[in-house]
């Protein structure tokens, strides 16, 4: 992974075959003392990708009656990535294509970069966010 910041708040990070995908970004906010901000622009192949997505209206209060999650393996070719960075822990949601499927959802931790990964981070200055649970127990941006 290597990591290049620019002087107006942009940070650049390249990703190598091996690292992992969510890690190396959670690593780079915190090196470049990133506490809020957004993931412009993603992409990049795994050679597996684990995602999350909501499959229901009602949301039970068990988060786990909510998700459903999809480990796949084999090459994908990641189109986006993008979310929030509130507190410093990204939100970030990812669409991949393995030649056959579509799929998008919420990116977990435990996706290996296959050829190669770019992301941008973009710092926001002047504004603190977190994220709070609300009534049904989703994370939601609140002014710290």
């Amino acid at each position: 992974m290597e990591t290049f910041e620019s002087d107006d708040g942009y940070v650049i990070v390249r990703l190598d075959r091996g690292d992992l995908a969510l890690e190396s970004i959670e690593t780079a906010c915190d090196r470049h003392n990133v506490d809020t901000g957004a993931v412009v622009s993603g992409i990049g192949t795994f050679s597996n990708l684990n995602i999350h997505y909501v499959d229901r209206t009602d949301l039970p209060a068990d988060r786990t009656e909510r998700n459903v999650t999809l480990e796949l393996d084999g090459a994908w070719e990641i189109t986006d990535v993008g979310g929030v960075i509130a507190d410093g822990e990204p939100h970030l949601h990812v669409t991949g294509f393995n030649g056959d499927r579509t799929v998008g959802g919420h990116l977990e931790a435990g996706c290996e970069v296959n050829v190669l990964g770019e992301f941008t981070i973009r710092k926001i200055d002047g504004l603190s966010l977190t994220r709070d649970p609300n009534d049904h127990g989703v994370s939601q941006l609140t002014r710290q």
